[in-house]
């Protein structure tokens, strides 16, 4: 059977779904306890065998609607979750380890101001096509209802935190995966969910709990940025 005809199979697409999103975080995880390896390979490599199950898709989408309406009105509604999503993370971090407070553009400013240029350029879109483009519209054969789909798609996406070896990476992940979630719900468009995860994760650093992701996107772009400079 090719693999084109699998994906409309439902015990393929439970297996896939538990396979990808599931297993491979535990085997980073086993493998990231004994060998300390970087992030991006792992992003990459998801990224690619992603790409590859959605070429044999026609539910997914590799490139952008011809037609696609003006992104200043799909973001204005996001402003008050902005300011939230600030707000929650200053008040996060000071009661986690206020030491931790504004730590990367106090002392290292000139990471922190690649971080705030590289993180959406490098780390957000292979990120949100993999967990919107790739798995939304390809799940949702098994999972119809969106809020199922939602929550399921909430729960893998901070389950892959566990990477990070922390807690609160991955609880961190829950809210912001379910306003993804919901904006790819709402408006289906890769572009908003970017910019979404750009700001979540530029206050992230910016705040401070940018720490708790420190072993995976903070390192490879320190490292990026030595290896250019």
């Amino acid at each position: 059977m090719k693999l084109q005809n699998l994906s409309e199979h439902k015990a393929y697409l439970y297996c896939e779904c538990i396979l990808l999103f599931a297993g491979i975080p535990v085997l980073l995880l086993w493998w990231q306890l004994r060998v300390d390896f970087p992030f991006f390979p792992v992003l990459f490599g998801m990224l690619l065998l992603c790409g590859f199950l959605g070429s044999r898709d026609p539910q997914v989408r590799f490139t952008l609607p011809k037609t696609r309406p003006p992104l200043g009105p799909l973001l204005r509604p996001l402003l008050p979750r902005f300011i939230l999503v600030a707000l929650s993370l200053l008040l996060i971090t000071w009661l986690l380890n206020p030491e931790l407070l504004f730590k990367l553009p106090r002392e290292q400013t000139r990471l922190w101001l690649s971080v705030m240029i590289l993180y959406p350029l490098l780390s957000v879109p292979p990120q949100e096509w993999i967990f919107r483009s790739f798995f939304m519209p390809r799940y949702q054969r098994i999972l119809p209802k969106p809020i199922h789909l939602n929550i399921v798609n909430t729960l893998l996406f901070a389950w892959a935190h566990l990477f990070f070896l922390n807690a609160v990476a991955p609880l961190l992940c829950l809210p912001a995966g379910w306003m993804l979630a919901d904006s790819w719900q709402k408006h289906k468009d890769f572009r908003v969910v970017c910019i979404e995860h750009a700001i979540y994760g530029q206050l992230l650093f910016s705040s401070g709990a940018g720490w708790y992701f420190s072993s995976g996107s903070l390192r490879a772009l320190e490292s990026l940025l030595e290896a250019i400079l």
